[in-house]
């Protein structure tokens, strides 16, 4: 009976774990991104050893209680195991359906780097529109209590022994034991040397095959209880080799091979766009008013963001850092306060510092970033009036673009993090049938307004504004944030402080601003490891290239084209020898230096 019992458990749970890969592969087929229908299918079988490993840890609890019951002529076992039916039930529950919803957004599995969103459940789920989340918390609990009920109707009510001889215990012992080194064996992944890993479940060259192979549950329990040593990380060869391959890329370089600015010590004021890519705002039908103040700064047109995420851009912009493609660093106080940064290095000499975010300025740890890394002033929604708190991420750009975002002090860098271009889309504008796009014209209309109300006034003469998005966001029906394309964005520099009108076609990253303007001011940037100054006269005598890093991977953006690296499987595609070994070399230096904080 016992052994029965947990081999009906066993098979409830796999044939659980089957039926999500097969409604996750349903509700996102647009990401399918044209894989083969046979592909998608074997995500069943390929993913099924993670299956049987989540199993057999789940299973860990109803084993010891079934040993125990032997000791008992008559053991309550359904009663005794109903409270942690109900747990596994929902935690199942909720992961599968937050999985399933959030990869239509995401375009990637959910793993413990993104439980820093849960700490603040009103922004994670600001991206889901007030229908869509009382539908998802209604189909968890419809899903909880099928499966509190499966798991329930699996296992006796009681269970009895009418003699205690020793054969009984023998027998009974024997053969649990014999299920527990199974489980063992489930959990370890089998007799291989490597353990169960996510790698497991990639077998396909389509990304939506490997990650529907993936068991969501496993994917965050490992991540979660896995101690992540970025010293570790991605150390594939002797220091030596990997600076030997990186060369000179990020020698510090205070030459200038043009001077952009017609005064040392400019008033900047610093625009964080949300996710406005090129595929979004590349057109002047969304964005006119960028458009037209192209014509009128310094457009750097050949620029790549380094992440895919506000918490991990930001990072990027104001730090001059690559992005990690495992884990963001503002969920790391202890490595985070220790970055350098454009607010820091400014304040040093004598400006005064100031940012401003409409939203919760506590999500994602995003306050103890900013006022660990320089800036004086961190402002949140909660410093506006309660009543411009009007959408669902806070209060709308046409509220935070305001003269109320220049200091008093002179100099100053000021910088606004918008947030109104993020979904659900809602915005107090209707001009374009695109809501997506939409979006993207309000918060072009509100930097209009607010730019064009700045050069009536003379503080321009002496204003430097800096316009750069934080990362890039699909365009296309489907596609990933991984894409390549996804990660190309604008970034502009303007105002009365600029010399001239011109483009910058240099192949360079978002973290190359912070190089790049703090040796236009003539201010040392040697604190920016990973930051270069894109108009040094050694620049293009370097290597060329832009990294963008997604979850698990990254893309490698060199002047002949681009190359995508899985971080998981170690390969890059196309195939190449000598790119595989500069990735390898790149991400082992960031990983090292980055532990090194």
């Amino acid at each position: 009976m016992r052994l029965r019992t947990l081999l009906r458990l066993f098979a409830i749970l796999i044939l659980m774990f089957v039926t999500q890969k097969v409604v996750f592969m349903l509700f996102n087929l647009s990401h399918a991104d044209g894989a083969p229908f046979l592909s998608c299918m074997a995500s069943l079988w390929h993913g099924l050893r993670l299956d049987i490993a989540t199993a057999c840890y789940l299973l860990l609890l109803p084993t010891l209680v079934l040993l125990i019951s032997c000791f008992f002529k008559r053991f309550p076992l359904r009663k005794v195991l109903m409270p942690y039916y109900i747990l596994v039930a929902i935690v199942l529950a909720l992961i599968f359906v937050a999985d399933t919803i959030l990869y239509s957004f995401w375009g990637a599995k959910l793993d413990a780097n993104d439980l820093i969103y849960a700490a603040k459940p009103r922004d994670m789920l600001a991206s889901l529109p007030l229908w869509a989340t009382l539908l998802a918390f209604l189909v968890v609990g419809l899903i909880a209590f099928h499966y509190y009920r499966r798991l329930r109707h699996a296992t006796p009510k009681e269970l009895t022994r009418t003699k205690a001889s020793p054969a009984f215990f023998i027998s009974h012992f024997l053969f649990l034991i014999l299920f527990g080194a199974l489980m063992f064996l489930g959990m370890r992944g089998g007799l291989s040397e490597s353990t169960a890993n996510p790698s497991y479940a990639y077998f396909s060259t389509h990304p939506f095959c490997n990650h529907a192979a993936l068991n969501p549950t496993f994917n965050i329990f490992h991540s979660l209880f896995k101690v992540q040593d970025l010293s570790r990380e991605f150390q594939t060869m002797p220091d030596s080799e990997a600076d030997a391959l990186l060369g000179d890329a990020f020698a510090p370089d205070s030459t200038l091979a043009d001077t952009l600015l017609s005064t040392p010590r400019p008033n900047v004021l610093l625009i964080i766009w949300e996710g406005a890519g090129l595929g979004m705002v590349g057109s002047d039908t969304v964005a006119p008013n960028l458009h037209r103040y192209m014509q009128e700064g310094v457009y750097f047109s050949n620029c790549y963001a380094n992440s895919y995420r506000t918490d991990r851009g930001i990072v990027s912009v104001l730090s001059g850092w690559l992005g990690l493609p495992t884990t963001t660093l503002v969920k790391r106080p202890d490595l985070c306060r220790n970055l350098p940064s454009i607010a820091s290095s400014l304040r040093s000499a004598g400006y005064a510092t100031k940012i401003a975010y409409g939203g919760d300025i506590d999500f994602t740890n995003m306050r103890m970033y900013l006022s660990e890394t320089g800036f004086t002033t961190v402002l949140g929604g909660d410093a506006f009036p309660s009543a411009l708190n009007s959408s669902a991420w806070g209060v709308p750009d046409e509220h935070l673009l305001q003269p109320a975002l220049i200091p008093a002090e002179r100099p100053f860098l000021s910088a606004a993090l918008t947030l109104s271009s993020h979904e659900p889309w809602e915005v107090p504008l209707h001009r374009l049938d695109d809501y997506k796009r939409n979006a993207f014209a309000y918060t072009d209309s509100c930097l209009g307004a607010f730019i064009d109300g700045l050069k009536a006034t003379p503080l321009w003469d002496s204003l430097l504004v800096v316009i750069v998005p934080d990362h890039g966001i699909p365009f296309t029906e489907g596609q990933p944030t991984s894409d390549v394309a996804v990660s190309r964005i604008p970034m502009l520099w303007m105002g009365g402080a600029v010399r001239q009108a011109k483009t910058v076609d240099r192949l360079c990253s978002q973290s190359d601003l912070a190089a790049t303007l703090l040796c236009q001011l003539g201010l040392s940037a040697e604190a920016f490891p990973f930051s270069r100054n894109v108009l040094g006269t050694r620049y293009m005598e370097r290597p060329q290239f832009a990294m963008h890093s997604d979850k698990n991977c990254l893309n490698l953006v060199l002047p002949g084209g681009s190359w995508h690296y899985d971080c998981v499987s170690r390969t890059l595609q196309p195939a190449d020898s000598a790119n595989t070994r500069f990735v390898e070399a790149l991400l082992q230096r960031l990983y090292k230096t980055t532990a090194a904080l």
